[in-house]
């Protein structure tokens, strides 16, 4: 629980939780027979005392919130991670990967190319983007490997491989962008047209004449 919310709660409580303790206090210790001015007195030496207890245990409470908050945001955050993450989201933190560690590493044609892969609107959800954002990775990747031992034509040969294949990933995504557009065009032609049929003109297109 943070801190910060147990000492907004000890601040916002504190007004009713005075006026109930006061009450009761007054019920139980005050004398039967006591004057208005003697019941003033006990609740003003009472005041003092809720004041002084209130505030010790406040500061504890937010004391102790704040020291076992660090140990709670991690325990969630181990859960979280020990959690199956859905195919959309390994597919979209498989292209944030890939993305980041190609930025650089081949020539200016294939960052040209990956800026544009980085631009298009990937539907995670679908599984040929899974199967896409598998297979950037895994060229990325495993280029990126291979490099290190290779010699400067071999880098220079390795290099021109993977923005071939990253260049042909990228004109996949465009085929199924165009796809996509052309099915939401159809859809869309095919409500008008069904609004049309069904309604026709409007019965109200005359009435103001």
């Amino acid at each position: 629980m943070p801190w910060r919310l147990v000492g907004g709660a000890f601040i916002h409580f504190v007004v009713p939780i005075y006026l109930v303790a006061v009450i009761l206090d007054t019920l139980l210790t005050a004398p039967p027979e006591a004057t208005p001015e003697i019941l003033l007195r006990h609740a003003l030496q009472f005041s003092g005392r809720f004041i002084i207890s209130y505030l010790a245990a406040a500061l504890l409470v937010t004391l102790a919130a704040a020291a076992i908050d660090p140990i709670l945001r991690s325990n969630r955050a181990r859960r979280r991670n020990r959690a199956p993450r859905s195919e959309a989201e390994l597919s979209d933190a498989r292209l944030t990967g890939a993305l980041s560690q190609g930025r650089g590493l081949f020539d200016p044609e294939a960052d040209t190319v990956l800026a544009a892969i980085r631009a298009m609107q990937w539907d995670h959800q679908d599984s040929r983007y899974q199967a896409l954002s598998r297979d950037l990775a895994e060229v990325i990747s495993t280029t990126a490997a291979a490099l290190p031992g290779a010699t400067h034509e071999r880098r220079l040969a390795l290099g021109a491989m993977a923005t071939n294949a990253i260049a042909r990933i990228e004109a996949v995504l465009r085929d199924l962008e165009a796809a996509r557009g052309r099915h939401v065009e159809s859809r869309a032609e095919t409500v008008a047209r069904y609004i049309e049929l069904r309604y026709g003109p409007s019965d109200f297109s005359g009435s103001g004449q």
